[in-house]
């Protein structure tokens, strides 16, 4: 149908050509550069704008050179996006663009791949390089170099994944871990099946694979999208997409019109340029917001020693009070432990710092203790300083007591009567410390640590344990040895980028060491570089529509002027284009004008011979069916009569007779029946009368009479389903088109053969299957099978009779129907398909008439 089939009923047209099935051209073949430039132009968007989101411990060599890097992947991507939009562009632009991007991909193969023993990037990205080179040849474009690549990381992935999963890394693709199994299948059957030669495989098979191959990339992706590896995630997206868009065979085209040129053009001439100021832009702001962020970092430690140095003199205070107290020295002198533990446990339920405390005599041994500590079995050596400092406080090292509770012990002496009798030790919870909220625990992870152990005392991050050994950044264990507040950025012991910053704990063996994930600690420079991104495409994008402005003159006429071509093409003659101005596109529109008049003048000839051709069709096949009406009449009447009657000589002959002209008479008719159609056909008058029909007593009925007239000693099948199979369509012409689909059936079938008709249904549409065991289609044949007056060469060599016109009439009732007809040999003497889809609905836009 054509696109437009209302205005075909109003106005005659000529007869199109002949449609002929044609086989769908092979899908032309993706480079693998365009992958590799999306590749590289993320790379060097989040390298050189948030380079601290290349925080894993594999970027320690390269992370001094990422903005560099960066920008050398920013520009080798740009100016190879450049050469591939201009196929014109100079040849050196397409090769520096490959030199570049090349290099850094060998840069970023070698650091990033080689240096640790990476498995992934070892096999893929070599293989992206070879690609990219070849590719500089623009002959090897039509090389199915990116099925190869994928096809070759694939098969590596997926032998991996299945032989050798730890090469895959729980620390790097832990959100992988439960599809290991089914990721390498898929991996290595699709990828495996994509490197057998083409033509060994049955048609679409590759696009198959390719689509399949990308479910696993896809899911690659994901892992490390759920652990924030956004650069290798964008990677496997890159390629899953590339392989979806090689599997499929929409390829967009780049419009060829000024405004597109215009676009292209201004698009690169304000990319570049705003990337650049973008980058000098954010690379200014994150110096000053690196400065920022490292001066609160410094801070925040010197604010958490602040806050502990206050902690420990207020327990400290705490006992000095408790000391000066007359009763509790009275209560020491008397040395009975019934008045020492109320003192005692006043002081550990009034100070939330201390969850206990005790006194012991002049040996070490305890007086009295606090209620709910008895039993607990204190050792001297725990409850004392391995060694005192001048100045400063006296702190034990930290110890457990069931159950499981972390303490520090903060001795003072006491004396009576001018001697030393004793100690009284109040014991910090660790727990209720770490507990303790202040403005550095809000933002930072605070850690308190004790520099004689290394043991944390004091540690926010959730679900942290105490008193474990401090695993810290050897630049931060030095900083420790001479503690004075240094800021500097390390890898922790998950091999993660953290800035941290340190600070002792004034009078105390502790030190404080603050930190955080460099992503978080520069979440504002991330935040302003996006803003910067959404700033250049803003400007992108307003360059493209200033560029749309200023063509908007010579794109209105050209539209203007496309337009009327497309609709002179369509048959509206009359349409003419105005000529505004006196320039080069006025001396085109007035070469259309003229051309559309001569065109006008052409077609009405064209029409007059046309309407001769179907006043002659019309007038034939009127003339042909006056005689044939009371032939067929006085046959049937006659064939009644002699049939009823009793035996006389020639009875059995003339009934033979009367059978022959009975079936002639009939054909005749259909002949021109089929004539007439074909008239209403090309002359547009050929109208549906849609109803609401079941199409099961039509089929029924079809089938019946066929097998009423019992001819060649055909077999019939029928299989329907047992309900109604209701649809919007015109009952008789589809009672046209099965008696010719089942009459084509029987004629060519041989004597004792059999048709099958089938009916299949879904939701929006049914199928019907006509099968036979006949002589056959031809390949060759196939394709213009529902041409007018045409027939296979094997119908025309036997001598079988018909003009030709049944098929090429059932396809007309078909896609009028919004439907589709097609059939189907295994070739000569193999019996012949014929397959009939019906949408159960009006199509949208189609219309009951001719194109």
């Amino acid at each position: 149908m054509g696109p437009d089939t209302r205005e075909s009923g109003k106005k005659m047209s000529l007869p199109s050509a002949p449609r002929t099935p044609q086989a769908p051209s092979p899908p032309t073949l993706l480079p693998l550069t365009w992958p590799a430039a999306l590749i590289g132009l993320m790379c060097g968007v989040l390298m050189t704008y948030v380079p601290y989101e290349f925080r894993m411990a594999a970027f320690r060599p390269l992370y001094p050179y990422v903005r560099l890097l960066g920008l050398t992947y920013l520009a080798g991507s740009i100016t190879l996006m450049g050469a591939l939009l201009y196929p014109r562009a100079p040849r050196w632009l397409d090769l520096g663009g490959r030199a570049l991007l090349a290099v850094a991909i060998a840069l970023y193969w070698w650091v990033l791949s080689v240096l640790p023993g990476g498995f992934t990037g070892t096999i893929m990205y070599p293989l992206f390089f070879v690609g990219l080179l070849l590719e500089a040849w623009p002959s090897m474009r039509q090389r199915p170099i990116l099925r190869t690549v994928v096809a070759f990381t694939g098969t590596a992935f997926g032998v991996a994944l299945l032989s050798a999963p730890e090469r895959f890394p729980l620390s790097v693709y832990a959100h992988l871990a439960p599809l290991r199994p089914l990721v390498g299948l898929l991996f290595t059957a699709s990828a495996v099946g994509l490197l057998v030669p083409t033509h060994w495989l049955p048609a679409r098979t590759s696009n198959v694979l390719l689509l399949v191959l990308a479910v696993p990339f896809t899911l690659l992706g994901y892992a490390l999208a759920r652990g924030s590896s956004w650069l290798g995630a964008s990677v496997y997206i890159v390629l899953a997409l590339s392989c979806v868009a090689q599997a499929s065979p929409w390829r967009p085209g780049a419009p060829r019109t000024v405004g597109w040129k215009l676009l292209r053009g201004l698009a690169f001439a304000g990319l570049v340029p705003l990337l650049a100021l973008g980058g000098l832009a954010a690379y200014l702001a994150q110096r000053a917001i690196e400065q920022q962020v490292r001066d609160d970092t410094r801070y925040a430690a010197a604010g958490e020693a602040d806050f502990l140095r206050r902690y420990l003199d207020d327990s400290r205070e705490s006992l000095h009070l408790l000391l000066e107290s007359p009763g509790f020295r009275a209560a020491l002198a008397s040395g009975e432990r019934e008045r020492l533990v109320p003192y005692l446990t006043n002081l550990a339920s009034r100070e939330r710092t201390f969850h206990a405390a005790l006194t012991l005599d002049e040996r070490a041994q305890v007086l009295a203790t606090s209620e709910g500590v008895e039993g607990w079995g204190f050792q001297a050596h725990e409850l004392f300083p391995p060694s005192t400092i001048p100045g400063e406080l006296p702190l034990s090292l930290p110890f457990t007591r069931p159950p499981n509770r972390p303490l520090v012990a903060v001795a003072l002496p006491f004396e009576l009567e001018g001697s030393h009798s004793g100690m009284l030790v109040g014991l910090l919870s660790l727990e209720r410390l770490s507990e303790a909220a202040t403005p550095a625990s809000q933002r930072f992870r605070v850690q308190v640590l004790d520099r004689r152990g290394k043991q944390i005392l004091r540690d926010t991050a959730p679900g942290a344990q105490l008193l474990g050994e401090a695993h810290l950044p050897e630049a931060l264990d030095e900083e420790l040895e001479r503690p004075g507040g240094g800021v500097l950025e390390a890898f922790d012991a998950a091999d993660r980028r953290v800035l941290t910053a340190e600070a002792p704990v004034e009078s105390s063996p502790w030190s404080v060491v603050v930190t955080q994930e460099l992503g978080v600690a520069y979440a504002a420079i991330t935040r302003m570089s996006a803003a910067v991104v959404g700033l250049v495409l803003l400007g992108v994008l307003m360059a493209l529509g200033l560029s749309q402005l200023v063509a908007r003159d010579i794109i209105r006429r050209l539209d203007t002027l496309r337009e009327a071509t497309a609709a002179l093409a369509a048959g509206d003659l009359t349409r003419r284009v105005e000529v505004e101005e006196d320039d080069e596109l006025g001396e085109l529109v007035r070469g259309f004008n003229d051309m559309a008049d001569r065109t006008g003048a052409t077609q009405e000839e064209l029409k007059e011979a046309v309407r001769a051709r179907e006043e002659f069709l019309s007038v034939a096949s009127h003339e042909l069916r006056t005689p044939l009406t009371p032939l067929k009449g006085f046959a049937a009447l006659s064939l009644q009569r002699l049939e009823k009657t009793a035996d006389f000589p020639e009875r059995e002959r003339l009934l033979k007779a009367l059978r022959s002209m009975a079936r002639q008479t009939e054909r005749l008719a259909r002949l021109v029946d089929d004539l007439l159609d074909t008239a209403r056909i090309q002359g547009g008058r050929f109208d549906l009368e849609r109803n609401r029909v079941d199409l099961i007593p039509v089929l029924r009925e079809v089938m019946e009479r066929f097998e009423l007239r019992g001819e060649g000693g055909i077999a019939f099948e029928l299989r329907v389903p047992e309900h109604p199979v209701e649809g919007d369509w015109d009952a008789p012409r589809l009672d046209q088109v099965l008696t010719n689909l089942v009459s084509n059936a029987v004629r060519y079938s041989p004597q004792g053969g059999a048709v099958h008709v089938t009916l299949e249904e879904a939701r929006d549409s049914i199928l019907v299957h006509v099968r036979d065991q006949g002589i056959g289609i031809p390949p060759e044949s196939l394709a213009g099978l529902f041409r007018p007056f045409a027939r296979a060469s094997n119908a025309t060599a036997r001598h079988y009779g018909g003009l030709g016109l049944g098929l090429f009439i059932c396809r007309e009732i078909v896609e009028r129907h919004g439907g589709t007809i097609w059939a189907e040999s295994p070739g000569p003497q193999l019996g012949s398909s014929f397959h009939v889809q019906l949408p159960r609905h009006v199509v949208p836009h189609l219309t009951d008439v001719a194109a």
